[in-house]
């Protein structure tokens, strides 16, 4: 149960910086990027390790990842440009941090 709550957690944190990151530029990658920080290490704090904190950066980097391809209408949610290019890598790095954080 663990396990799929911080895979739920992950995705919807993605979901939500993906909706974020492209309202008010600077801002709202800040925000995407703080959130994203805030629902992994949660993971931690509420689980108390560091497995379940793996599996939310996991779930929010697929998540991530699949909203910079093309989907079946070719569309983009992450576009290539500086705010979507921002947030892919920069969101990996803080997701990545998120983990190595003490809970």
């Amino acid at each position: 149960m663990k396990f799929l709550l911080a895979l739920i957690y992950g995705a919807s944190a993605a979901l939500i910086a993906i909706l974020l990151h492209q309202s008010i530029p600077p801002f709202g990658v800040s925000a995407s990027l703080l959130f994203t920080y805030i629902a992994i290490w949660s993971i931690g704090r509420r689980f108390g390790n560091r497995r379940y904190k793996w599996w939310a950066a996991f779930a929010w980097i697929a998540v991530i990842f699949r909203g910079a391809t093309f989907g079946a209408g070719q569309e983009l949610l992450v576009q290539g440009d500086g705010v979507g290019s921002t947030l892919l890598l920069l969101g990996t790095l803080t997701a990545l941090a998120a983990v190595a954080a003490r809970n």
